[in-house]
């Protein structure tokens, strides 16, 4: 009987069928081979997000907990905030680090000229917190290509008296109480030199900022407690870091860092090298995501992948877990089957409902569910820029090009 082209998935056909042409043939074999990939990616989503359901739950269940007691007196610590550019939400994401009530806090701004109007925030600031120890470093680090690193270094040597330091981006906020908690869990265990915080994300309304922070709220911050759950951590995320001294130092400091395209990871794998732990914290910090084009998101999440795809080289797997990208690829290769149809729906209503479980009950932010509708928009933009950042070694920070290479370091790309 004559082979039906359209029946069997894996191009089958009957013994008594003259035998096919060598494309059909090759076409075949493609075709199984994206059914298979599907079918193996739908399968690890489903498991992903409810292991990472899982873990999210479990960190909100303890995020409540009592936080260790500082030790008696209190470390002296030193917030150190390297700022470029003014954006609306500068000046009330400092005056969140003043206000969380840290007995024992010097707070070190650094911005790379006075021309830069981040400038104005610390100055600022200093007349509505008169009695906070608020000092603004101005000027570069000659010779360190990581300006943000550059300018920690700078606030790190001024910072004398630190017993602590607590690094944290200019886009992020902190709720009262939050140096209290993290300083005590750093100094809870002699073991631990460097404790780091998962973060949230709120956009402030436009298209890109909203995808930004999805992507932040869905698939780093879900990403960070699963991982915390099944294996040490090795390294930091940039958004807070706080590590003693004597744990920098036995590190090297900072200034091997200066030329690192991934400097808190780089930060967090010498610390542990040296021989100290890091933990993850019980407190949330939230970063504000301004993206204000497409092209801006585009960028910013290029340079986190390639940085990824560089610094590690497994978290090519994720691109496993993108289950609206495999439902769409079943739903291809099958020509939109009911069966396709059905897992394709399954996976879907899966992601938009852990997606908004986690936004409500983990990070504490339910007024942005009415975006979970866009999860699998943004998985698939993610899925492209997954699959850009396998090619090429460069990367756009702060208006600069850089190549990088292997080992992370990077070189700034100038006009001839």
């Amino acid at each position: 009987m004559p082979g039906d082209a359209n029946a069997p998935l894996c191009g089958a056909f009957s013994l008594y069928d003259a035998p096919p042409h060598p494309s059909a043939t090759a076409k075949s074999i493609v075709t199984t081979l994206l059914l298979s990939l599907a079918t193996l990616g739908v399968g690890c989503s489903l498991i992903y997000y409810a292991a990472s359901l899982i873990a999210a739950m479990r960190f909100a269940a303890h995020a409540s907990d009592a936080a260790p007691p500082l030790p008696k007196p209190p470390p002296r610590i030193a917030v150190l905030k390297p700022l470029s550019g003014l954006t609306s939400s500068l000046l009330d994401n400092l005056a969140s680090y003043l206000e969380s009530g840290y007995p024992r806090a010097d707070f070190f701004f650094a911005v790379p000229s006075y021309e830069d109007r981040a400038a104005e925030a610390p100055v600022a600031l200093r007349s509505q917190y008169p009695y906070a120890s608020i000092t603004l470093i101005v000027g570069d680090e000659a010779g360190v290509t990581n300006r943000k690193i550059a300018k920690v270094i700078r606030m790190a040597e001024r910072a004398e008296r630190a017993e602590a330091f607590v690094l944290s981006d200019a886009d992020i906020s902190v709720e009262r109480g939050h140096l209290d908690r993290i300083i005590g869990e750093l100094f809870a265990d002699e073991r631990v030199g460097m404790v780091t915080c998962a973060y949230r994300a709120r956009p402030t309304g436009t298209l890109a900022s909203r995808l930004a922070a999805l992507f932040i709220n869905t698939d780093f911050a879900p990403m960070v407690m699963l991982a915390v759950a099944v294996e040490p951590l090795r390294y930091a995320f940039g958004a807070t870091i706080a590590v003693r001294r004597t744990a920098l130092d036995a590190a090297g400091g900072m200034r091997p860092l200066g030329d690192k395209l991934a400097d808190d990871f780089e930060l967090g794998r010498a610390v542990v090298e040296s021989g100290s732990e890091i933990r993850l914290s019980r407190s949330l910090v939230t970063s504000a995501c301004e993206e204000r084009t497409f092209g801006e998101f585009w960028q910013r999440k290029l340079r986190w992948a390639r940085t990824y795809r560089m610094m590690r080289p497994l978290s090519l797997l994720t691109i496993l877990v993108n289950g609206p990208l495999w439902a769409l690829v079943m739903l291809a290769v099958t020509g939109a089957r009911p069966a396709a149809i059905a897992v394709c729906a399954a996976v879907i209503a899966a992601r938009v409902a852990s997606s908004a479980l986690i936004l409500a009950r983990t990070l504490k932010l339910p007024e942005l569910i009415r975006d979970v509708w866009l999860v699998p928009l943004k998985d698939l933009v993610m899925a492209a820029i997954w699959a850009v950042s396998l090619t090429g070694h460069e990367v756009a920070w702060g208006g600069r090009r850089f190549t990088v290479s292997r080992d992370g370091v990077m070189r700034e790309i100038t006009d001839g």
